[in-house]
């Protein structure tokens, strides 16, 4: 038989993955709906590692918020993460590892492009002192990406694994 307290650890682990859950749809949504307020609490407040590969390299979410405010905040620009498969690893019970799988889809009403791109995101999660999750550390790895023009029906010819540009840190 199971004791009271094993059981107690079980549950207190099976919410904090779920509630580790919630923030990463929270982050991806808020991405989605031009909230740069609803990212920006998704993390943490001291320093942080953010590295989106083409989009940069962060040691501050406020920096890695104020480029997105001033390049995706658009309008003409309609965004859609989809993250997947998750498996988030409890390191204690303050620190947690999650991995996730994600499709990116981009339409650029004003360019008439759209963009594709797959790849993989680890994060390192920490409990705040009011017992909020999130997210310290986060990494984003494209697998895969796509141009396609919307006017001209062609496709530029699929990138796998690579970046399309230099990374800066910011």
């Amino acid at each position: 038989m199971k004791s009271s307290a094993n059981i107690s650890e079980r549950i207190e682990s099976i919410l904090a993955i779920n509630t580790i859950k919630s923030l990463k749809f929270k982050y991806w949504n808020a991405c989605d709906s031009k909230k740069p307020a609803d990212i920006l609490a998704c993390f943490w407040t001291d320093d942080v590692y953010i590295n989106f590969e083409d989009f940069g390299i962060f040691s501050s979410a406020q920096d890695m918020v104020t480029k997105y405010e001033l390049y995706s905040c658009h309008g003409h620009l309609i965004e859609q993460h989809t993250g997947k498969n998750p498996i988030i690893k409890l390191l204690s019970r303050n620190k947690a590892f999650g991995f996730w799988s994600m499709s990116y889809n981009l339409i650029d009403t004003l360019k008439s492009i759209s963009i594709s791109i797959s790849g993989t995101y680890e994060d390192l999660y920490i409990r705040g002192k009011n017992e909020n999750w999130l997210i310290k550390e986060t990494v984003f790895k494209k697998r895969a990406s796509m141009y396609r023009s919307l006017t001209s029906g062609q496709c530029s010819n699929p990138r796998i694994g690579k970046s399309l540009t230099s990374k800066k840190t910011v």
